[in-house]
């Protein structure tokens, strides 16, 4: 098979323009002094366990999450019932009002059972040299949680009905003090749970919300850390194949604006084949701009494929974050001259604590020969969660 390599080592005048976006933010974080309310949780200093049923991040939000998002996060909060047009309507025992209290939304039926639900609709253009322009409407998410306390933050019962790409989460969880067991199917406890799949620290990875697994989970979360050890099948949503077991683990060191950690996996195929992943990654928030990194290599004894990610966060105002990220893939140690990059510029408003959208425009950069690896793609979103 020929190999392809690059042929031009020069940068387009388009990735200088990227460049130039990238020292104007690293500026902005360098000269910032503005002490601004996070627009992430890593941001905040939270754990995943602070807003997620899941304690490792991902689907329903805890009680706690619901206040964060619909107090702090939104720009705007939206009184529903102040949309009546009679306000004989209203109980005048319970008055029209902007807090928790009022138009709050928790998911909560009652003391022993919640439910949640995230919808995310998508508009996506894509640009591939040489090849007609693609549009499409999608669909990427729509996923409905259901969490029963059984024991009220003792023992739990969840479950994820999921579409769109997503997959399945349903696991019974025991919590005491402040170590936890799970078990059922569920996310792997890896890196940094971003919200885009796509990203090359999770899609090359494999560590996505496309792809849960079966087995047990134990953690321990003592005041600023957090430490998680999964032992699963190995195979995702499949059947068991062999007697290997999927080990992964995960570390990580938790302040306000700082977090810091590593991650590790190892699984062995039905050949026997190992591959091992394990990286590093964190965070830290200055001013009004939060930084994140990450950094992941694939091993698999014959050859290594390492990713890594860089993202700054700029908060424009309350609900308002401008996002500037630079992804990097070396597929191959062994081959030279194959690495391909992407340059993120993304736009996310909360517009109420129900409401946000995303508008974005990423460019990929790849070897020459391969238009697949040029593209340009521009995305509008709609993201409706409870």
């Amino acid at each position: 098979m020929k190999q392809e390599t690059i042929t031009d080592g020069h940068w387009s005048r388009r990735q200088r323009e990227w460049a130039a976006f990238g020292v104007f933010a690293i500026m902005l974080l360098a000269t910032s002094g503005v002490r601004a309310e996070a627009y992430l949780a890593i941001q905040e200093g939270y754990k995943c366990s602070k807003c997620h049923a899941n304690m490792t991040g991902g689907g329903k939000r805890t009680d706690f999450g619901n206040i964060y998002v619909q107090t702090r996060l939104a720009n705007k909060f939206l009184d529903w019932r102040g949309l009546f047009d009679d306000e004989e309507e209203i109980d005048e025992d319970n008055p029209i009002e902007t807090d928790s209290r009022g138009s709050f939304f928790s998911g909560r039926l009652n003391d022993y059972i919640a439910i949640g639900g995230d919808l995310r609709m998508r508009y996506e253009r894509t640009d591939t040299p040489n090849n007609p322009t693609e549009d499409v409407f999608n669909q990427r998410k729509q996923n409905l949680y259901l969490e029963i306390n059984l024991i009220p933050e003792h023992v739990t019962f969840y479950q994820t009905l999921a579409g769109g790409g997503d997959a399945r989460e349903i696991f019974g969880l025991v919590q005491w003090d402040s170590y936890y067991l799970k078990a059922g199917e569920f996310f792997l406890p890896y890196g940094l749970r971003l919200l885009d799949d796509s990203a090359v620290t999770r899609a090359v990875t494999g560590f996505t919300y496309g792809t849960t697994d079966a087995g047990v989970e134990i953690g321990y979360e003592p005041d600023h850390w957090a430490v998680h050890l999964a032992a699963t099948n190995g195979t995702g949503a499949s059947l068991e194949n062999n007697r290997n077991k999927r080990l992964t683990a995960s570390l990580a060191y938790v302040r306000k604006g700082f977090r810091v950690g590593g991650s590790f996996s190892t699984n062995k195929d039905s050949q026997g084949v190992e591959t091992i992943i394990y990286g590093l990654h964190g965070g830290a928030q200055l001013g009004r701009v939060g930084i994140l990194a990450a950094v992941d290599i694939i091993d698999d004894s014959t050859d290594k494929e390492s990713v890594a990610i860089l993202e700054f966060n700029l908060l424009l105002s309350r609900g308002n974050n401008l996002k500037f990220s630079y992804e990097y893939h070396d597929p191959s140690d062994v081959i030279g001259q194959n690495a391909r990059d992407r340059f993120s510029l993304v736009w996310e408003p909360f517009l109420n604590q129900f409401t946000q959208f995303r508008a974005g425009v990423r460019e990929n950069r790849g070897i020459p020969q391969s238009n697949a690896q040029n593209q340009t793609e521009y995305f509008l979103e709609f993201h409706l969660f409870l």
